[in-house]
């Protein structure tokens, strides 16, 4: 069916960035002595004047205005591979997205922990920042690509009768394009580009009144210090139709209510930026609502910048090292530089956080222990009732005390099976779209995408992975090499020495992440008075948490739980249960740790200096049980986990035996020194009586 192509209003550059200049005020922004809030002095007539953003992204670039604005065309790295080189889907030679999914998505053993220790909030983050980034809505009017599902499929056919879909439609593209082989089709991004907080904030200039209380600078709460409820009939997805309309939450991105995690990290930046704007107030009564608002959002997004480049890129990318495999240092704004999202990143190699899905999400205290049920994640979509019963604490706290899974090509059941509902009855495989999405897209092959991101192209399964079981459900998906969607074959790459992810997601993330910050005329570093800069650059997520909720319990670097236990076993020549400075360490010293419901879940041997260690625990209570050779158990007392870090000093005196006094005590001839096996175990010489269990201190 032939459409008329929706003309584009002409661009007025002076208008643009006249809207992007509305709101500014005289103010001169200084950061604040150490210990004192992050507030602006009050307003003067000479200090000079602070640009703040628009909500749309309009005007960032002077000389190109629309670079990361809302409505701006998807970047491509790579060519376009539609089918017909105009907008036919690509990847008509590869077999249906969930037959791909069914042979290298399913995770029937439940998958595997992150060999770096990465906890659930590095997946969180990742989706809280991508919605910020990107939103490329449907097609107007709809256009089906419906996936087909294969003939008995357990899941979505169960019945065997071969006609059974999963129902998608294809994306919203610029109508100016997909015309013809030169001008092939290209979706957009309906918000802003740029790390800019418009998920918090919104990207228009309605949406980020809604949020406002007009006064004090504040943003708009309902009880207990939650995002308001949408009662203005906003724009809100609801996918899951579990609650009304009404009983959703507002916040800058209509995506935020898609899971409690998310929505606590959406609640705890609108209290960020409430009580950065409640202590300016305090300290400059005659501030307007309107300097309040913009000083508080101006920091909030300095903060977001931060924690994203300063703690979750690192901890995403690892040791990559800078240039093609890794972020280089800030070197302050280029105008040459498109910061617009890439088609490959938003619809492939971001969407690695898919992988690192658990199955349930739990809610803790401040120690770690459950305060209701897990919720499983196929039943916590589009549901913000956990929130309204027990608020984020308890949702944060499990964010920084739960593994996250590892980046491969397994995808959890409540996303793959029961995305959005049950199948058959509303349900999707987040896979199998993944899958489409990216052939709706236009996005060539794997190998061809890593030619463009300048890596070689491969020649064998082998070179994408060392997994054998990997490689052959590649090869009978997919046959050929050059026939490999993108997202599955970068999530099947080795990773990187001292990473989770392999070449080609790093390639396009580094890529997408230093253009965002490069091209940013309003970054940070680039806009914000220097002491303010420091100020904003030390400040973590960890910080941000402890200030805006009850979790002070946490870890300093939540993106990774590291929680152990070490200590020594020593000789307790005195029986004091203390480690003395000539009471020596013991070797090759057997070392048990048990929990809460005395099973082993570690063992040890002391080195020859007498430590142990026991590293990668969860929260929980311990006890170390040290075994001598030929003695008996000696146990410590309770050592609890409840936050990342490592609890030092757990050292376990083992005592020699007291001599039990006999009828017609003997002397005993010298001895020779024992061996340590001997000497480890205060074995009584002569006697076949040993020491009871001696005591374990922590110091």
């Amino acid at each position: 069916m032939n459409r008329q192509p929706r003309r584009r209003p002409p661009f007025d550059s002076a208008q643009r960035v006249a809207k992007c200049l509305m709101g500014v005020e005289r103010l001169e922004v200084r950061a604040m002595p150490a210990g004192l809030p992050l507030a602006p002095p009050p307003p003067t007539t000479t200090g000079p004047t602070v640009e703040v953003r628009s909500f749309d992204g309009s005007g960032n670039n002077l000389a190109q205005p629309e670079w990361g604005s809302t409505g701006e065309q998807l970047l491509r790295r790579s060519v376009a591979a539609y089918g017909d080189g105009v907008s036919d889907p690509s990847g008509s030679d590869r077999p249906s997205a969930r037959v791909v999914s069914n042979l290298l998505a399913a995770n029937p053993a439940g998958g595997l922990v992150n060999d770096r220790d990465w906890t659930a909030f590095v997946y969180a983050w990742g989706q809280f920042l991508d919605h910020d980034l990107g939103l490329t809505g449907a097609a107007s009017p709809r256009e089906r690509l419906a996936i087909a599902v294969p003939t008995g499929d357990p899941s979505f056919d169960p019945a065997g009768t071969g006609t059974m879909t999963i129902s998608m439609s294809r994306s919203a593209y610029d109508p100016a394009t997909g015309l013809g082989v030169g001008n092939p089709r290209q979706q957009t991004n309906e918000i802003t580009a740029f790390i800019d907080g418009s998920q918090v904030y919104g990207s228009d200039a309605t949406r980020a009144a809604a949020l406002r209380a007009f006064t004090g600078g504040l943003m708009r709460t309902s009880d207990g210090g939650l995002l308001p409820f949408n009662t203005t009939g906003l724009a809100n997805a609801n996918d899951a139709h579990r609650v009304a309309d009404d009983q959703l939450f507002l916040a800058g991105d209509t995506r935020a209510n898609e899971n409690p995690e998310l929505l606590s990290l959406q609640t705890l930046f609108v209290r960020e930026h409430n009580r950065i704007a409640a202590e300016a107030a305090a300290r400059n009564p005659a501030l307007s609502d309107e300097q309040l608002y913009q000083h508080a959002r101006r920091l909030v997004i300095a903060e977001l910048q931060r924690i994203t480049y300063d703690e979750f890129l690192p901890a995403l990318l690892g040791a990559a090292r800078p240039g093609a495999d890794g972020i280089a240092p800030y070197r302050g704004y280029r105008a040459d530089v498109n910061p617009g999202i890439a088609t490959e990143f938003s619809t492939v190699a971001f969407r690695v956080g898919h992988s690192m899905l658990g199955e349930d999400i739990e809610f803790l205290d401040a120690n770690g222990v459950e305060v209701r049920d897990p919720m499983l994640l196929r039943d916590a979509f589009f549901d913000p009732r956990p929130l309204s019963e027990f608020g984020i604490d308890s949702i944060v706290k499990y964010l920084a005390s739960s593994r996250a899974q590892e980046i491969d090509t397994r995808v959890v059941d409540d996303v793959r099976n029961f995305l959005f509902g049950a199948p058959g009855q509303g349900g999707f495989d987040l896979a199998a779209l993944n899958i489409q999405r990216g052939r709706d897209h236009g996005i060539a092959d794997y190998n061809t995408v890593r030619a463009a991101y300048g890596l070689p192209r491969l020649t064998s399964f082998a070179q994408i992975t060392a997994d054998v079981g990997v490689q052959e459900s590649l090869k009978l998906a997919y046959g050929s090499i050059d026939r490999v969607d993108p997202w599955v074959g970068g999530l099947a790459e080795t990773h990187q020495p001292g990473s989770s992810l392999g070449a080609t997601f790093t390639r396009i993330l580094v890529d997408q992440f230093t253009r965002l910050r490069d091209g940013d005329r309003f970054w940070y570093q680039n806009s914000l008075p220097g002491d303010l800069v420091r100020t904003v650059q030390g400040t973590t997520l960890a910080d941000v948490i402890r200030r805006n909720s009850s979790v002070t319990n946490i870890q300093p670097e939540v993106f990774f739980f590291r929680a152990s236990i070490t200590g020594s076993v020593f000789g307790d020549g005195n029986r004091d249960g203390r480690r003395q400075g000539l009471e020596p360490g013991l070797a090759s010293v057997a070392v048990s740790l048990v929990d809460a419901s005395g099973t082993a879940v570690a063992t040890a041997q002391t080195n020859a200096r007498g430590e142990y260690a026991f590293r990668r625990l969860d929260i929980g209570s311990y006890r170390v049980v040290v075994t001598p050779a030929g003695g008996p158990a000696v146990t410590s007392g309770g050592v609890s986990i409840t936050r990342g870090g490592q609890v030092k000093g757990v050292d376990v005196g083992v005592t020699p035996p007291a001599q039990r006094p006999t009828p017609n005590p003997v002397k005993a001839p010298p001895a020779a020194r024992p061996s340590v096996a001997m000497d480890a175990a205060f074995a009584g010489l002569g006697s076949s009586t040993l020491t009871a269990p001696g005591t374990a201190r922590r110091r």
